[in-house]
């Protein structure tokens, strides 16, 4: 698990970044210095993007400025300490977690853009199906079925999980290997539905698949 670097949102626009606290607790370097070694290159750092503050409740009940920093933000404010010991040791773990975070984020757009088009092959097997009052629902009932099946929980109750909209795309929040075992699914749907299964014949063969082997 990451504890250096991280994503917020989680998702796949956002970019990776650590903090200030972060590189000031396993770098032994205290905080405050930290603090002061931004401000003082706070030129310098904004080369590479905007030095964002942020304010947090600590456990003691009061407040502390924090900065998140980007990878080249980061990168450059640690060249600037001494090789110590636990320095180096801190580089190589912030470097191989940014390094993860950045692969990560490479599947996500690779498998997003695989998910797409299976959501397209969805799509078009839906809208073949002849005409009825209901057929704009299916659309919803499938997207369910399918989030029911990987994470238990419709698209909605997703949606207030992530804290986000309709506006929002639900996909981009999602990591690699959840993207993929969403396209597999909704393949094995649009394979169903173009065989002439009906929605309830369709949720009964992929949970007696899934759910009750889960």
């Amino acid at each position: 698990m990451n504890d250096l670097v991280f994503l917020e949102p989680d998702k796949l626009e956002s970019e990776p970044f650590t903090t200030s606290k972060v590189i000031a607790d396993f770098s032994g370097v205290t905080h405050k210095k930290l603090k002061m070694a931004i401000t003082k290159n706070k030129e310098s750092l904004e080369t590479f993007g905007k030095v964002v503050p942020y304010e947090t409740i600590l456990q003691s009940g009061q407040t502390e400025i924090f900065y998140k920093l980007n990878e080249p933000q980061a990168t450059f404010l640690i060249t600037l300490m001494k090789n110590t010991k636990n320095v180096v040791e801190f580089k190589r773990r912030l470097v191989k977690q940014f390094y993860i975070m950045q692969k990560e984020l490479n599947k996500r757009a690779v498998t997003r853009l695989k998910a797409k088009e299976a959501r397209e092959a969805l799509t078009n097997a839906i809208q073949s199906l002849p005409e009825s009052p209901h057929k704009q629902m299916k659309y919803k009932h499938f997207t369910d079925l399918v989030y029911k099946i990987i994470f238990n929980k419709s698209a909605k109750q997703l949606r207030q999980e992530f804290g986000i909209t309709n506006k929002d795309n639900l996909r981009d929040y999602f990591s690699s290997s959840e993207n993929i075992r969403i396209e597999n699914l909704e393949n094995q749907i649009s394979v169903l539905i173009d065989l002439g299964n009906e929605y309830q014949t369709i949720k009964d063969i992929l949970s007696k698949k899934y759910l009750m082997s889960a």
